[in-house]
């Protein structure tokens, strides 16, 4: 097939970050243009988008606590139905319905572990905007470059160029159109608590930060059958959806002592915490919470250069931070074991989302912002 006949057909529409925060109102904004794509390379895979979340790594970039060129199309919770396959692509076929979600090379010392999380290559993987040969998936329709490859997916379009190791198969049985978010959100916070921090039925957990990563945490947790599940989120609603959820007590993270708090209520006993905010502000209290040999897990993204500082001394009682990206485990893994909860009634993802046209794609950018909606999913068809 010549290549003239594949960009003929592979059009797409996509959101275009084009301008900085500084020059905006008061939330990024983009706009949606016709886009013309590459065909797949030999491990890629062509997928119409069905339907993408709006992630907090999406903020990040948009909000300019992640650099990148300009204009670019963000998106990394994809789903949706693959149309082309690359020659060496085995484990996929045109008609597949996926979700998208973590890039990993699958080549370095991580993922010949089976960590693939934690790829050597998983930063210019996700943050380079380009393949790792330094070409471009996708271009605007005049020719002109442009930013994709964000993730190796940019699914913030109708169609994407993505790897074959980013995927995941998705039975008839689910709705395609909600499973997108497993891609990074639900997945990060669901699988730092099933994948690492593991705790044991009866155990007592504090989530820090009420988004859709902490509440996925939440489900996790209830899954675990912990005892005491304890919120910390400056949204009210956001407390009261935790509730419903499964959360045993909540906290409004605003208040002072909130350490000091969730150490009265665990009488100093407190096994685990996790936190789910961005910019790691949150970590020294969720650190002080912890009774004697708790665990902290980090989830929260914000700028490389965040830093926070940590009591010597109290850290000496035995406790451990560890940092977590993509809620560790493998993929498919983690991401079916969810879908499997999920179908059993136990993952109630639905109760999170709201879903948007494409066309209302800053409506839906805005709400996410402003916490009004937990979890926005734009359909693009």
């Amino acid at each position: 097939m010549q290549r003239t006949h594949w960009i003929m057909i592979m059009r797409a529409t996509a959101a275009l970050f084009e301008r900085s925060l500084v020059s905006l109102s008061r939330y990024p904004k983009v706009k949606l243009a016709k886009i013309e794509l590459d065909e797949p390379q030999a491990y890629e895979v062509l997928v119409k988008i069905s339907s993408c979340g709006i992630c907090g790594t999406d903020h990040e970039v948009l909000n300019g606590d992640l650099p990148t060129g300009k204009p670019c199309v963000l998106g990394h919770e994809g789903a949706g139905i693959i149309e082309a396959i690359g020659s060496k692509v085995s484990q996929f076929k045109v008609g597949d319905r996926v979700i998208i979600s973590f890039p990993s090379c699958g080549k370095c010392r991580n993922c010949l572990r089976d960590q693939p999380r934690y790829c050597e290559l998983a930063g210019p993987l996700s943050f380079g905007f380009q393949r790792l040969d330094g070409s471009h998936a996708i271009r605007k329709a005049n020719g002109d470059k442009l930013y994709g490859n964000f993730f190796q997916q940019s699914s913030w379009s109708t169609h994407a160029i993505t790897l074959e190791r980013n995927l995941i198969k998705v039975p008839d049985s689910i709705d395609l159109d909600l499973m997108g978010p497993l891609g990074c959100s639900i997945t990060t916070g669901a699988g730092a608590v099933l994948n690492e921090l593991q705790p044991q039925a009866g155990s007592s957990i504090a989530i820090f930060g009420g988004g859709s990563t902490g509440l996925a945490a939440v489900m996790a947790a209830v899954v675990r059958e912990c005892e005491t599940i304890i919120v910390v989120d400056p949204n009210s609603n956001r407390l009261k959806l935790a509730k419903k959820l499964g959360a045993t007590h909540v906290f409004k993270s605003e208040k002072e002592a909130i350490a000091a708090k969730i150490r009265l209520l665990t009488k100093n006993r407190l096994d685990y915490s996790l936190d789910c905010t961005l910019g790691g502000k949150m970590v020294p209290a969720a650190m002080e919470s912890l009774g004697i040999l708790g665990v902290c897990g980090m989830v929260g993204g914000g700028s490389p250069l965040q830093t926070f500082k940590l009591d010597h001394a109290d850290t000496l009682n035995g406790k451990r931070l560890i940092g977590i990206v993509g809620g560790g485990g493998k993929t498919p893994d983690t991401h079916q074991h969810i879908m499997q909860l999920h179908e059993q009634g136990k993952f109630p993802l639905e109760k999170l989302v709201k879903f948007y046209p494409f066309k209302k794609i800053n409506d839906a950018i805005r709400d996410s912002f402003s916490g009004k909606v937990v979890k926005p999913i734009l359909k693009m068809t």
